[in-house]
């Protein structure tokens, strides 16, 4: 068997794919191809070619680089056209529907590791694991704050209210809000990803991608309020005493 290796043949030739960042088929730019081609030859003057172009390839829209393989060979060729299908292969993954980590600066490594392996589940299709995902998020954010437990109203048998303290995952959410570490509103949306995440672990129910995808955005507004927020506050306060600023 035969096979040619051959550099930047596509080099700087533009392509139509979708972008991770725009969201719709943008123009890319190959900055750097390597191309495969092979041969075989059988007998009775039979053979089998193929080709691999590897290429690294830049959005002209955003500057969003990523990664683009296109495989094509004999067999794959169009009988009427004379053409060959070529199969487009895009690294990172991706669909109309993918969704981009944010770059939080200031996450604990557990919960960043957390949050983006939830993200790639999500992007997989991985659902049941995604809704896992989430609810691992959840812990997280109650063990990187210390909490515990907290107070959970219970109805008893004769169907009178009482409160007690629970170490579960819902007393631990009401703990944070009695730390003052969320706000009441904020409680009981997490409340709702616990639900999600019991359904997925214990009941095997796996949700739709638009109740993840909506989860996902909850939870990325609650660590931008728990862990970005803050942080930039805290910023703008040595910023402003810097520059002999009124606090």
């Amino acid at each position: 068997m035969e096979t040619k290796i051959t550099e930047n043949i596509s080099k700087d030739k533009t392509c139509k794919v979708l972008c991770t960042v725009c969201k719709h088929k943008t123009s890319h730019k190959v900055l750097y191809s390597l191309s495969l081609h092979g041969k075989e030859e059988f007998e009775y003057e039979s053979w089998y070619e193929w080709e691999n172009n590897y290429q690294v390839i830049r959005c002209l829209g955003c500057d969003e680089i990523s990664f683009r393989i296109t495989k094509s060979d004999s067999e794959s060729q169009n009988p009427e056209t004379g053409e060959y299908d070529i199969e487009e292969i895009l690294y990172p993954k991706r669909t109309k529907e993918t969704i981009n980590t944010k770059a939080y600066l200031n996450l604990p490594f557990t919960i960043k590791t957390l949050y983006q392996e939830t993200i790639d589940c999500y992007n997989n299709n991985i659902l049941l694991l995604c809704a896992a995902g989430i609810r691992s998020l959840v812990e997280g954010i109650c063990q990187n704050k210390n909490i515990t437990g907290g107070n959970v109203e219970i109805i008893k048998s004769d169907g009178t209210k009482e409160t007690k303290r629970s170490k579960n995952l819902d007393g631990k959410i009401n703990g944070l809000y009695e730390k003052g570490i969320l706000t009441e509103e904020n409680a009981k949306v997490l409340h709702e990803h616990r639900y999600l995440g019991n359904e997925a672990v214990h009941e095997l129910s796996i949700p739709s991608r638009s109740e993840l995808e909506l989860a996902i955005t909850i939870i990325e507004h609650i660590l931008d309020s728990i862990y970005e927020i803050p942080a930039k506050s805290s910023e703008l306060v040595k910023l402003r005493k810097r520059a002999g600023k009124k606090i």
